[in-house]
């Protein structure tokens, strides 16, 4: 099994940007389903993956979906391997890169991982004193703007029911503070779907 996550690894670095992204898209396969096995590899792979997001041409269209796949299987470490990570460190560099818009299928798969991810109210999402919360709900508001493009509709459904109970339960101090940090078109888009 070792050897597979070493051909991932060297395929991380290829210059072709279809193997790049194959590869990466592999790392998130075993991130998500490879248990205890992937556990002591998650390292390694982290290591790979911040290549691939740090890379200052990332975001080119040639390379944008080895960046969104890469971004996508460090999502699924933050998820199924907190236990093996920095969550002070890997998961707002994760939120960083959120939202993802290249890789639309991708997109799907990370924006609804985050929900899960604020469902559970990890304190590893949201970070000490929920600072981490501004950066959610500005990704929440990106995702909802773009439509059905960077979201499905169940996923689109669980942000607004969130939003809503982050209304319900947060402080009125956080809420604002969180609102303020908003771009004021996205503040009116949420507060019209919020209304609705």
């Amino acid at each position: 099994m070792i050897h597979i996550f070493r051909s991932f690894w060297n395929a991380c670095n290829d210059q072709n940007p279809d193997v790049r992204q194959a590869a990466v898209y592999g790392l998130g396969v075993c991130a998500e389903f490879g248990g205890s096995v992937f556990k002591p590899l998650v390292g390694e792979a982290l290591s790979r993956l911040n290549v691939v997001i740090r890379d200052p041409n990332a975001l080119l269209p040639d390379k944008i979906m080895a960046y969104d796949n890469a971004v996508s299987a460090l999502g699924k470490i933050c998820q199924f391997h907190r236990d093996s990570i920095d969550s002070a460190q890997v998961v707002p560099a994760w939120l960083s890169c959120l939202p993802i818009k290249g890789d639309l299928i991708e997109a799907k798969v990370v924006h609804d991982l985050l929900c899960s991810m604020v469902e559970r109210s990890d304190r590893e999402i949201l970070g000490l004193n929920n600072q981490h919360l501004p950066k959610i709900v500005a990704v929440f508001a990106e995702v909802l703007c773009a439509g059905k493009d960077l979201a499905t509709e169940q996923t689109a459904s669980r942000m607004i029911n969130l939003l809503r109970q982050l209304q319900q339960t947060l402080p009125p101090s956080t809420l604002a503070s969180t609102w303020s940090s908003l771009q004021p078109q996205q503040q009116l888009a949420l507060q019209s779907i919020l209304s609705s």
